[in-house]
């Protein structure tokens, strides 16, 4: 876990310069959909957001009042290593005896057990063409991979955005509760939309540079926040979203 902490750490901080050639996009995505997996795992754009203490993670929830997910930095001591999962994980590439091999940190976790088997994507060999793909074109330090929640879970099915909220972490919640903000995409496919080959890739989450006071900044300022609903209120009384 410490692990984790020190990659998360030496990620390139989220930018509007950040992107991925739609190319690239779609042809990973055929990947996913060839092997049925599209509605399982993605493409994350490779980033993190403020630097997180040592011995601490980033763990996901969900939203218990609202469609969402709120992931914020947590000690490593204080988590039940039994009832998390990985969430997004880095392609690593190491010299191993000689030869150069791909492997996959994960650096966010999510609560409660994975909605996606592991052994059951290496088996069918997704994993292995997606990985020879990223080291084919130099995609090691741009893409990571994403676990998708279950279709089926409560959370939200359209296209989400994510808040900076300084020290409590990023909270994700529907696009169409953002009031403003430019969006960056930054994780594919929009699950809630059917695969098309040849469209443009629909991102399913996006980072948003939110307005607060006429100001357009990257990081919303919350203090003494105890829970959700307080940190919600206070997005809503800064008018980032709206009920």
């Amino acid at each position: 876990m410490n692990k984790s902490n020190t990659t998360y750490n030496g990620l390139p901080r989220i930018s509007s310069d950040m992107h991925v050639s739609q190319d690239h996009i779609k042809n990973l995505l055929a990947i996913f959909a060839k092997h049925g997996l599209r509605e399982k795992i993605g493409i994350h754009l490779l980033h993190k957001h403020d630097d997180i203490p040592k011995e601490q993670v980033k763990l996901e929830t969900k939203l218990k009042t609202k469609p969402g997910k709120w992931t914020k930095p947590i000690p490593i001591d204080s988590l039940d290593l039994k009832n998390i999962h990985p969430v997004v994980l880095k392609f690593v590439l190491e010299s191993v005896a000689g030869e150069l091999r791909l492997h996959l940190d994960p650096y966010e976790f999510g609560d409660g057990p994975s909605p996606v088997s592991l052994c059951d994507v290496d088996d069918n060999n997704c994993i292995k063409e997606v990985a020879d793909y990223i080291t084919r074109n130099n995609l090691v330090d741009v893409i990571a991979l994403e676990l998708f929640d279950s279709v089926k879970d409560a959370q939200p099915r359209e296209c989400t955005a994510e808040v900076e909220v300084g020290k409590y972490g990023t909270i994700v919640l529907p696009k169409s509760m953002m009031n403003s903000g430019k969006l960056i995409p930054t994780s594919w496919p929009n699950t809630s939309q059917p695969f098309d080959p040849d469209g443009e890739p629909d991102p399913g989450t996006h980072w948003v540079e939110a307005k607060v006071k006429d100001k357009v900044t990257h990081k919303v300022f919350v203090d003494q926040i105890k829970n959700e609903t307080d940190l919600l209120d206070e997005l809503v009384r800064q008018d980032v979203i709206r009920v």
